[in-house]
């Protein structure tokens, strides 16, 4: 008998590239386990993102003089691009 499994993937925020400990620490381990459940025959949902709000990016949209909104767009979509997400 199949089970249904939510994998929910740790959330980097939306101020920076997307770097090795990210995909190591946040994105790796779930699809791992989205993987195995997957094999043993159950449905599985992974659901991921990037976290829009939070000091890190009002930080970085000070340092470079713009609005939190549009750092977070850029990052949210360089994100999408380094993933292949339409």
């Amino acid at each position: 008998m199949s089970e249904n499994i939510l994998v929910a993937v740790a959330w980097p925020y939306a101020n920076g590239s997307l770097h090795l400990g990210q995909v190591a620490g946040a994105y790796l381990p779930p699809d791992i386990l989205a993987r195995y459940h997957r094999t043993r025959g159950n449905e599985v949902l992974m659901v991921s993102g990037s976290d829009q709000h939070g000091t890190p990016i009002t930080i970085k949209a000070e340092q470079e003089g713009k609005k939190p909104e549009e750092i977070a767009a850029y990052y949210y979509k360089e994100f999408c691009d380094s993933w292949l997400v339409a």
